[in-house]
């Protein structure tokens, strides 16, 4: 096998014209180096051996097919092209590559044999060196042949493409795979080699600037072709970015291809961004795949933001989809597209629905201008008279099929067409209107040239108001602006007949709105000054209010008086104000500015006659008529009328102040200035103000004086204060006020007073000193002795007369107030109608009063809060202490005083608690601690106090349990302090049960206290005697009183049973060891007592030898009084307890 491949290796050798030189570089005798053999040679010994799958002629087909419409099949061949002339054995190989693969696994046998034969036999030992060198130089030639042979594969790979194209899928995946196999590549290696094909291919798409979505299905069919994965794709892409860009950079400044949009290289880079990002996108990428791949390539053009990117694949992408969108036109009618189609579009390239709806919209709206006509096939704009610009028939039909396919709303659609169409109705619908304006046509012609217009338009019927409204704005505005620049140069006779032309104007246009069924139109919509675009929206505000003026006056000064708005000129004026769009504020400072004065001058005159001397009712009468005249002549408004009135009616108080030195004006006067307040058609509360500004000081003064030295107004002077109200024209809410004011002054040093009488009472000097920050002196008080520093339960008797001389000053001056504050239902006896019947009862809501102090010392702030509190405790505490009618007097101004001092009632109630509290504690220690419990008179006497106090039944009963509680507790603490008694516990415990209160729940007390008196009651009961097993209803009554559970009574008997048991037998054991058995035998008993209590199961703890001894003492017992039966059961209750049987 060997030996024939080697003879082939020489016969294809010799094959070559030059016979000296070895087919694979290996010299025949002694070299010094090796290479690789002349590319003829191969040529020549490859045709001999490569077959052709294909002829010449389908191979040039091919080439034409593919290489001549796509770039990436010429960049293909040049890279074959340079792959073999930069090696010319890689085109041998590319013809043979199988063969060339086989010698080089026969190339070191064949080689060794061959260096045998060509050596002469005489240099033997030089043939077998020769042999040697000739085979390692073979095994060189191998591994280097090796390398050639995959080298070849990558132009071969390419060669496939070129020759099968990327539209034929499946051949071309067959020779791919075909490629692999013949040159025996890994898959590895051969993923690196269709990653470079890919390269190679995408740069030769872009080195053509013109995209065409084509080439995205090339590139998508060649990523199938040679089985490229996601990340083979994204690294092909990011090379042939780095390639491409370097290629680039070397012939194109970086400035032009970032800032060019024009240049075809910038262009290329945008193909590449756009073939790039759709191939990610169509090949399933995740976002961050996408990103990641994008940024890369982004990077390697210049370091472009991915924003940019993202930017320039749009607009390379964008007119692709127009170009669908143009097609979409031209095929509409053959029914070949639909909106489905488009999606697929959208999806191919990339187009977003934001963007690509902007662009149905420019599609839609160039179908309209084409049927229209006024853009040629190309989209230029013709020139064609406006008003020969309309519809063809089935127009209509045709946009609502486009819309259909593009997906427009119908707003959208209506827009586009109204928008279009309106530029050519407008044209002669203003010529129609202006016809109307001038007289030329009719409104009824007028408006048959707009209607005729709308249909050759298709225009909607919903769409005329609209356009209508801009015609009629256009068309008025024409007469406006005129009237504008008369107004500039203060022609205001011209201003006046412009205005007027207007009017008639806006007559004509409204009676065409009105033929075309446009009834209920808003006249101020045509007019709105805020609208730049309506009639006199041009017009600033300063020329408006100018020329509404130079109206207004004009249209005085031209009627027949010249001094008066007739009925015909006022209607003109309010149209001129609706048509200049002026309000009616703005209108009214016009008639003031215009008219006022005229107003003014005779408001005055009438001011100045009344408040005169000479005063008379029939003045009056002939000045009402005279300003009447001004108000109708010029129409003026009520509000500027009652404005006027008001300023001068409040100078003629004033007179009539200045004339009246005493402060209070006579009654004719008065009456004067009644007559003048009916003359100027004033309400009676508009004057008060003036009033209460000129007359306010003389009604206070009444007031003070009215008060006098004892500051309560007596009942006599009530009524003329009342009058005195009356005549000054004054306000009754306005003179409360003045008359609390001066109750406020009279009330504050009464208060200041009380707070310092009562610091006196319960501050010592030094106290006192320090507070107010000055000497007291020696003040003694009528004792004798100095303040004792501390408020008692006593109080002092003079603050109790300063403190009712403050009630009765309130309630004297009728000061406090009662205010409605809700409803209640109460019932209601009815007694019977008739003699025989029967009495009924009913219910009825009544009102609910509440008792409101308008001035109080806290809210005058003259005291503190806490010394008012003080005071409100002081005099209940006064009212406890004192008896007879002056107590009760005390007790009926309680809440009266409190309220003055402006102590809420749940504050007064609280304070009224706490002094129920001292006294209930004081008192109930007492009586509890003299004689034991609270009788019949004590309950009594608490229950005055609770009514004294004001305390309900309720507080007083917490108050009483709560005071018994702390004395009972005070005195727990009391017996079980020191060493207690059962008879003392006794008492205890039955004392509190007898007053209803429970130890535990009701006192709180702990269970260590209960436990602990359980043990001192019990125990000495147990031990003489009185407690046994029948007497046991004893510990059941110490259970219940002390509120303990049977079972924790049980438990504590049994330990004391336990623990007194075993001292017992103790000391019985003592006497039996010193010999004094008589002193054991009560001690035995009462262990037998013990044991009745459990079975005998004391728990004892007795050696056998004692046990017996105690039995047998026991035996010898006298139990001659006894029964029998009793006496067995306690010996059996003794053996159990000493554990012997």
């Amino acid at each position: 096998m060997y030996f024939k491949s080697a003879t082939l290796a020489i016969l294809l050798a010799s094959s070559g014209p030059n016979s000296n030189v070895d087919a694979f570089g290996i010299a025949p005798t002694m070299i010094k180096s090796t290479s690789f053999v002349p590319r003829a040679s191969i040529m020549r010994s490859t045709q001999i051996m490569q077959p052709r799958t294909q002829s010449s002629s389908s191979s040039s087909r091919m080439m034409t097919m593919f290489g001549g419409g796509s770039g990436g099949i010429i960049e293909l061949q040049q890279f074959i092209e340079l792959k073999e002339k930069s090696n010319p054995v890689t085109k041998k190989l590319g013809k043979s590559p199988k063969l060339w693969k086989m010698a080089s696994t026969v190339a070191i046998p064949a080689a060794a044999v061959v260096g045998g034969l060509v050596m002469p036999s005489r240099r033997l030992a030089v043939d077998v060196i020769g042999g040697a060198v000739t085979g390692v130089g073979a095994l060189i030639g191998k591994s280097r042949l090796d390398i050639e042979t995959e080298s070849a594969a990558l132009p071969a790979l390419a060669q496939a493409i070129v020759d099968n194209g990327v539209d034929n899928i499946d051949m071309a995946q067959g020779e791919v795979e075909n490629v692999k196999d013949t040159f025996g590549v890994n898959d590895e290696d051969f993923a690196d080699m269709c990653k470079d094909v890919y390269k190679t291919y995408l740069i030769g798409m872009v080195r053509n600037p013109m995209a065409k979505t084509s080439e995205l299905g090339e590139l998508k069919n060649l990523k199938t072709i040679l089985e490229l994965d996601n990340l083979l794709v994204g690294e092909a892409h990011a090379a042939a970015a780095e390639e491409f860009y370097r290629q680039l950079t070397k012939v194109t400044s970086e400035e032009d291809l970032r800032d060019d949009e024009d240049h075809p290289d910038r262009m290329s880079l945008d193909k590449f961004l756009f073939l790039s990002e759709r191939s990610f996108k169509q090949g399933g990428e995740t976002e961050e795949a996408f990103k990641y791949e994008m940024s890369r390539i982004a990077k390697a053009f210049g370091g472009l933001s991915l924003s940019d990117v993202l930017e320039r694949v749009a607009e390379v992408a964008e007119p692709f989809y127009r170009r669908a969108l143009a097609s979409t036109r031209s095929k509409l009618d053959t029914g070949a597209v639909n909106s489905d189609m488009l999606a697929r579009a959208r999806a191919t390239l990339g187009i977003e629905e934001s963007v690509a709806a902007d662009l149905h919209v420019q599609t839609f709206a160039d179908e309209v201008k084409s049927l229209l006509g006024t853009v040629d096939g190309e989209g230029f704009e013709v020139e064609i008279d406006s008003a020969d610009v309309k519809f063809p028939a089935g127009s209509m039909d045709r946009l609502a099929q486009l819309q259909e396919v593009l997906g427009l709303t119908e707003e959208d659609a209506s827009y586009e067409i109204s928008s279009e169409a309106n530029r050519h109705f407008e044209g002669v619908a203003l010529e129609a209107m202006e016809g109307a304006i001038s007289g030329d046509m009719t409104p009824e012609d007028a408006w048959e040239a707009i209607a005729t217009r709308r249909d050759d338009l298709c225009l909607k019927e919903e769409s005329m108001k609209s356009l209508l409204t801009s015609i009629v704005m256009q068309a008025l505005g024409k007469p406006l602006e005129e009237t504008l620049t008369y107004a500039k140069v203060n022609n205001e006779q011209q201003v006046y007949e412009k205005l007027l032309d207007a009017l008639e104007a806006k007559l004509a246009c409204f009676a065409v709105l009105q033929l075309s069924g446009w009834e209920d139109f808003d006249e101020s919509h045509f007019f709105d000054p805020t609208n730049s675009n309506s009639a006199s929206g041009f017009i600033d505000e300063a020329d408006r209010m100018k020329m509404y003026q130079i109206f207004l006056v004009r249209s005085v000064r031209n009627s027949e008086s010249g001094e008066e708005l007739t009925d015909d000129m006022f209607d003109e004026v309010q149209e001129v104000q609706s048509m200049l769009g002026i309000g009616d504020a703005e209108a009214q400072v016009q008639f003031r500015k215009s008219f006022g004065p005229a107003l003014s001058k005779e408001l005055q005159i009438a001011v100045f006659e009344v408040t005169g001397d000479d005063y008379t009712p029939a003045l009056v009468e002939n000045l009402k008529k005279k300003i009447d005249a001004v108000i109708e002549n010029y129409r003026l408004p009520a509000d500027m009328v009652k404005e006027f009135a008001a300023s001068n009616y409040n100078k003629a108080v004033e007179i009539i102040n200045q004339k009246s030195p005493s402060g209070i004006p006579t009654p004719e006067r008065m009456e004067a200035l009644d007559k003048l307040r009916d003359l100027l058609q004033l309400e009676k509360e508009a004057t008060y103000a003036p009033h209460m500004q000129c007359f306010g000081r003389s009604y206070r003064t009444g007031v003070l004086e009215a008060l006098g030295g004892t500051g309560v107004i007596r009942p006599e002077f009530r009524q003329p204060l009342d009058d005195l109200r009356d005549r000054l024209g004054l306000p009754e809410d306005a003179t409360k006020k003045i008359f609390l004011e001066a109750i406020e002054e009279k009330m504050i040093p009464m208060v200041e007073f009380l707070g310092t009488e009562l610091e006196r009472t319960m501050l010592t000097q030094q106290q006192l000193a320090q507070k107010k920050g000055k000497d007291f002196g020696e003040d003694m008080f009528k004792s004798g002795k100095g303040a004792a520093g501390r408020l008692g339960i006593g109080a002092d008797g003079n603050i109790m007369t300063d403190c009712m001389n403050l009630v009765d000053f309130y309630t004297e001056n009728d000061i406090a107030e009662e205010k409605e504050v809700g409803k209640k239902t109460v019932e209601k006896k009815v007694p019977a109608e008739e003699e025989g019947g029967e009495e009924t009862t009913v219910t009825e809501e009544v009102p609910v009063y509440e008792t409101t102090y308008p001035i109080t010392a806290l809210g005058t702030s003259c005291i503190e809060v806490e010394m008012a509190e003080l005071l409100y405790r002081q005099f209940v505490v006064g009212g406890f202490t004192t008896q007879g009618p002056q107590g009760e007097r005390y007790e009926a101004a309680k809440a009266t005083f409190g309220g003055i001092l402006g102590l809420t009632s749940e504050k007064m109630e609280g304070i009224g608690g706490s002094i129920g509290e001292t006294v209930y504690e004081n008192f109930i220690s007492n009586a509890m601690t003299t004689k034991g419990q609270l009788d019949q008179q004590d309950m009594m006497f608490l229950a005055n106090i609770q009514t004294k106090l004001g305390l309900s039944s309720e507080q007083g009963e917490k108050m009483m349990l709560d005071v018994q509680k702390k004395i009972l507790v005070d005195e727990a603490n009391a017996v079980m302090g020191g060493e207690p008694s059962a008879a003392d516990v006794k008492a205890y415990r039955e004392k509190c049960n007898s007053m209803g209160l429970e130890l535990g729940e009701d006192l709180e007390l702990s269970k260590s206290y209960l436990t602990r008196m359980f043990e001192i009651e019990v125990v000495p009961g147990l031990m003489n005697g009185e407690i046994t097993v029948e007497s046991a209803e004893l510990l059941t009554e110490i259970q219940e009183s002390l509120g303990l559970t049977p079972e924790e009574c049980e438990e504590l008997f049994e330990g004391i049973l336990d623990k007194r048991a075993s001292a017992v037998l103790t000391n019985i054991k003592g006497e039996l060891l010193r010999g004094r058995e008589e002193n054991a035998t009560d001690l035995i008993k009462k262990l037998v007592r013990f044991a009745s209590f459990v079975d005998g199961e004391l728990g004892l703890e007795i050696d056998e030898a004692n046990a017996y001894a105690i039995f047998n003492l026991y035996e010898k017992f006298d139990f001659s009084e006894e029964e029998k039966e009793s006496v067995e059961e306690k010996k059996k209750l003794l053996k159990v307890a000493l554990g012997i049987s």
